[in-house]
């Protein structure tokens, strides 16, 4: 009779999100780097364009390095993204995107455009890669609040679910139906419906918590929460489908007890 009942979805979801925090907080600080990267180019001013060299000379930003040898300071940019950026352990994993890809991703096919096509690190464009740097590492800090709401909300699904679980099981493996006197079935048949309500009670909450999750427009993720998180599960609402799970049994065990229940009183 036991139903040995388990969350195993909330729990496989825990592990996603732990997963994901994770990354995220990899990801988070691969920007900062990046932007300290940026950072160190010093102003310098040269000329841009030989033919005016009667005016007054622009800035641009150049490596510390004097080496006629160095690499121009947009190679050095794009190789800092690589190390940094694109550099995280589960990147390929991930996204798997090209440099261009990337770029145009994470800050604006303006900005990937100059950083590939150009030489020079203008002033200006310093100042909008590190702006748009900043951006997308406060778009990492929100999506870890996200994680971290989303992870307590799991454990405390976790931890009722597997109450609930348990209480039916101590129930259910007491002892055959057949056995159990009369007064014995009304008390767990009112065990039974109180935890429904318990279970309904937590579908509700659960789907008031769906109805306020977004989260911020990061790199490949422009969907709803639960769909980009919970893209390689089976299911995508772990919760609710662990709920549906546990109202099954408690169903099943409600029709095993007014089965018995009614073949007594048709007893003569």
């Amino acid at each position: 009779m036991a139903t040995r009942f388990a969350p195993t979805h909330v729990r496989s979801a825990i592990a996603v999100v732990e997963t994901d925090h994770e990354r995220t907080i990899t990801e988070r600080d691969a920007f900062a780097r990046f932007a300290d990267c940026v950072s160190e180019f010093e102003v310098s001013s040269v000329d841009l364009h030989p033919d005016h060299a009667q005016q007054a000379p622009a800035q641009t930003l150049v490596a510390p390095e004097t080496a006629a040898r160095a690499k121009s300071p947009l190679a050095r940019v794009r190789d800092a993204y690589r190390d940094t950026v694109m550099g995280v352990p589960h990147y390929d994993e991930e996204y798997d995107d090209s440099l261009p890809e990337s770029l145009t991703g994470e800050f604006s096919p303006e900005v990937a455009a100059a950083v590939l096509t150009s030489e020079q690190l203008t002033p200006h464009l310093r100042d909008r890669l590190i702006d748009a740097t900043h951006r997308a590492r406060e778009s990492r800090r929100a999506l870890l609040q996200g994680l971290e709401n989303e992870r307590t909300a799991l454990e405390a699904a976790n931890e009722n679910l597997t109450r609930l679980g348990t209480d039916l099981d101590d129930v259910l493996s007491a002892q055959s139906f057949h056995t159990w006197t009369g007064e014995e079935l009304a008390t767990v048949r009112e065990c039974i419906h109180t935890r429904e309500a318990e279970c309904d009670q937590l579908a509700a909450d659960r789907q008031a918590t769906l109805q306020e999750q977004r989260i911020p427009s990061t790199h490949h993720i422009d969907h709803e929460f639960t769909h980009y998180l919970y893209e390689s599960l089976p299911v995508t609402y772990p919760v609710l489908t662990d709920i549906t799970s546990l109202v099954e049994a408690l169903h099943t065990a409600q029709h095993d007890v007014e089965r018995v229940l009614n073949a007594r009183n048709s007893e003569p």
